[in-house]
């Protein structure tokens, strides 16, 4: 049977070692002698068992061997990636890369996993690097599923028997939901992001369009991704010549793309269901009107465009918002503490589905799936069901409600 071995002999040799042999049958079905030496009898006969336990034959395709590292096998998972028919985007592999560095770089980790090589890499290795990189729950899911992803590629290539990643604990990852923002406080946090934006002499970086983009996505939920990718050709605030006698027009939004954390325009979404249209509020439409007359022609053709005459960044969204929260000066003001792009997107799932439904909601958001949706976006009040007409049918008769109350 391949991968087992048969009775071992021990021999002592002329200098004093001892060698213990054996015949193995390897993967590719062939009956093979092998030899190991020690210092002992036993040691003879441990290092041939060990051998035999790391031993995978020199029979895959040499794309990968058991003495090649985990670096070498990252290196080459993500250049399959980048390959593959179907496989993941770039800026999700971008993503990737980031992750694992945490178990690579030994300024992340006392542990560091890139210099191991395959045949020695066990569960608790591996566990010992993400221990001491201190990562989020979150993150070590992420990181251990593409370690996971690329041993399985080592075992298709034959430098490796088993999968390591899979037998390391996964960390359960808090369900916590965030909040939106609460419609009651919209004002409020208005006022201060636009405050902080007017300000002559403030901290900070500076943004003036950063009170306009919070209103857009207060307007239609979008990505801050998708929302900083928006062109003046993306949006329709007039009617078209056919439309001019339509009473059913309204302005509207295609989402046609959105920017990548390297500050690249991209015409794909972060799901299939991204590319979608976007029926305008009046009062985003007018914002919109009067940011078209205010604004210079540009080359990108950007609704929101840097001094430098290029995209905005979405991590720079998410700073300056990060900043502006943790300034003394609204340290009072608590719907602000925990507001971020998606906080808006979250205010708007909960808003349509409360007017519409769920499905609604998904569609504005350009979900997949409405569990989506409903599990991460949506915010339903407590109602309580009434059904007392049910209910009040099982009342006790009157000889059993004279009675003493039962159980007391």
């Amino acid at each position: 049977m391949v991968g087992t071995y048969g009775e071992i002999s021990c021999f002592q040799l002329e200098n004093g070692s001892w060698q213990a042999r054996a015949r193995y049958c390897d993967v590719d079905g062939v009956v093979r002698q092998y030899r190991k030496n020690g210092e002992t009898k036993t040691k003879a006969r441990a290092n041939l068992k060990a051998f035999f336990v790391e031993h995978t034959g020199t029979f895959g395709d040499g794309a990968l061997a058991p003495d090649d590292t985990v670096q070498d096998l990252l290196d080459l998972w993500f250049q399959k990636m980048k390959q593959a028919d179907g496989g993941p985007r770039s800026e999700t592999l971008s993503y990737y890369g980031s992750h694992v560095r945490w178990i690579l770089d030994p300024d992340k980790t006392e542990h560091p996993l890139g210099a191991y090589q395959l045949r020695h890499v066990r569960p608790v290795i591996i566990q010992a690097a993400l221990d001491s990189a201190g990562v989020s729950p979150d993150l070590r899911k992420r990181i251990r599923s593409v370690l996971v992803r690329a041993f399985n590629m080592a075992i298709f290539h034959e430098a490796i028997n088993g999968n390591p990643a899979t037998a390391v604990p996964s960390v359960p990852v808090p369900r916590n939901k965030k909040k939106p923002v609460a419609v009651k406080d919209l004002d409020a946090v208005r006022a201060a992001i636009r405050e902080w934006a007017n300000a002559e002499k403030r901290n900070g970086p500076k943004s003036v369009d950063l009170p306009d983009i919070v209103e857009m996505l207060i307007a239609t939920g979008m990505r801050i991704g998708e929302l900083l990718a928006l062109r003046w050709s993306d949006i329709e605030l007039t009617p078209p010549p056919e439309r001019r006698d339509d009473d059913g027009w309204f302005p509207w939004l295609m989402v046609n793309g959105q920017i990548t954390s390297r500050g690249k325009r991209v015409d794909y979404g972060k799901t299939h269901a991204a590319i979608r249209p976007i029926a305008l509020p009046d009062w985003a439409a007018a914002l919109l009107r009067r940011r078209k007359v205010a604004q210079p022609p540009n080359a990108l053709d950007a609704v929101f465009i840097t001094r430098n005459g290029t995209w905005h960044f979405p991590t720079n969204v998410q700073g300056r918002l990060w900043h502006i929260r943790h300034l003394a000066d609204y340290a009072d003001l608590a719907a602000l503490q925990d507001v971020s792009p998606h906080s808006f997107r979250r205010t708007v799932a909960t808003e349509i589905d409360e007017v519409y439904d769920a499905e609604a909601a998904m569609n504005q958001l350009g979900h997949t799936s409405k569990a989506v949706t409903e599990r991460h976006y949506i915010n339903r009040r407590l109602v309580v069901p009434d059904y007392r007409a049910a209910t009040d049918r099982l009342a006790p008769g009157p000889e059993t409600s004279e009675g003493s109350t039962p159980g007391l």
